[in-house]
């Protein structure tokens, strides 16, 4: 379990081929997702993240779908199915899995803005008002924390 505990850095391609760093969004929540798309679970819990995503993506929110398929063609085929818009990533190798020692998918870390991990996940129903109240508590202590920094 890694609640607690500063959320490991890692480097990733995004579908634009884009290296992005999980660092790159500190001061921001992280919503990193490890899925893969031959997993049942993750189809059933893909469309309530796309409504967090929608609901959230214009405050200080990120979201990081990190697929371990082995390559775009299934993701993106999968993307445009269930309609999905989400930021995804894709790790072929399973480096990131392994760094969150993630054996089972989907597993979800919610990051907070200094970077530590504050929930970790099995499958859930991201888009009910208990899991969506607890993001919105998590994003308005990160828009707190940016007013309180530029006041200074």
């Amino acid at each position: 379990n890694n609640i607690g505990q500063q959320a490991p850095d890692f480097s990733i391609k995004d579908k634009d081929g884009r290296l992005v760093k999980l660092s790159d969004f500190r001061g921001k929540v992280v919503f990193l997702n490890l899925w893969a798309t031959w997993c049942g679970p993750c189809v059933a819990e893909m469309p309530e993240m796309e409504i967090v995503y929608n609901a959230y993506k214009d405050r200080k929110f990120e979201m990081m779908a990190v697929s371990v398929d082995n390559g775009w063609e299934e993701v993106n085929e999968f993307y445009k199915e269930h309609k999905l818009t989400l930021p995804s990533y894709l790790d072929p190798g399973h480096q990131v899995s392994q760094l969150y020692k993630v054996g089972k998918f989907p597993e979800t870390f919610l990051i907070d803005a200094n970077g530590y991990v504050v929930k970790h996940t099995w499958v859930d129903r991201w888009a009910e008002p208990r899991n969506m109240q607890y993001i919105e508590n998590l994003i308005r202590q990160a828009e707190t924390k940016e007013q309180t920094s530029l006041q200074k």
